[in-house]
């Protein structure tokens, strides 16, 4: 869950939808308020309000079903850039630093020691800066991922901000033409068609959504396999090479 503040298009994103059930409650009131003064002999033209009404309550039911799992569950972007950030620094950048040290250039072995100890060094050294430099790339993979899934729900929410803030106004507009018997009908009608408009463009922005995620997920498997394929074991140095003192010789 993504606390008050931390990211303005969810903030203002919740704050339509607070907004348009508001919107929807002042159009139910000011539709009943306006049909309490009808009298019974215009029933005719109180039952077509009352159908539209329910059809309008059913879309709002609808509406509010698309929309139930996003604003329980809203993501957090934030976060997310705060934890590619620490993968990148932390762990990409953290160990390509190290196997920048301790390449063969880098390190003195070699040029002050010879025999079997040097070449026992020499043969170990590039396993372990190459198993440096793919942990480094993973890093940086998986900070990738975590970038590319924050832009993506950000862009979801831009775009649910879209679609909320035309209902707000649409609303808004059937409620003062509801102020009127005669012009409640046609707010009911025009109301009907954006929200089913609004309903299917909330689909559309689930389903680029969810194709997101399911791209992010294939990519996290992949990375989980670089990572298996790693192995749990550290290329070290046979020190058998390096225990007699006829293993080591100075260079001169």
């Amino acid at each position: 869950m993504t606390a008050a503040g931390a990211n303005p298009v969810i903030d203002q994103s919740m704050e339509k939808l607070r907004e348009i059930e508001d919107k929807i409650r002042e159009l139910f009131d000011e539709v009943n308020s306006v049909m309490s003064w009808v009298p019974d002999v215009l029933s005719d033209l109180i039952e077509p309000v009352r159908r539209g009404m329910n059809e309008l309550n059913g879309k709002m039911t609808e509406f509010w079903g698309a929309i139930r799992n996003f604003t329980t569950d809203i993501g957090d972007p934030v976060k997310l850039r705060q934890v590619a950030a620490e993968w990148s620094d932390r762990i990409g950048n953290g160990v390509g630093e190290i196997a920048g040290s301790v390449t063969l250039d880098k390190l003195k072995t070699n040029i002050e020691w010879s025999g079997k100890a040097a070449e026992t060094y020499k043969a170990t050294v590039p396993a372990q800066v190459a198993g440096l430099n793919s942990l480094k790339d993973l890093g940086l993979q998986i900070r990738n991922s975590l970038v590319n899934l924050a832009n993506g729900l950000e862009s979801f929410w831009l775009q649910i901000y879209g679609t909320v803030a035309g209902l707000v106004i649409a609303t808004a507009a059937a409620a003062v033409s509801a102020i009127t018997v005669v012009g409640i009908p046609a707010a009911i009608v025009i109301l009907i068609g954006v929200l089913g408009a609004g309903i299917a463009s909330i689909f559309t922005t689930i389903g680029a959504v969810d194709s997101l995620t399911n791209s992010i997920g294939v990519e996290q498997t992949a990375i989980l396999d670089k990572v298996t394929s790693l192995g749990s074991t550290w290329p070290k140095t046979n020190t058998e090479s390096m225990s007699h003192p006829t293993d080591w010789k100075r260079q001169s």
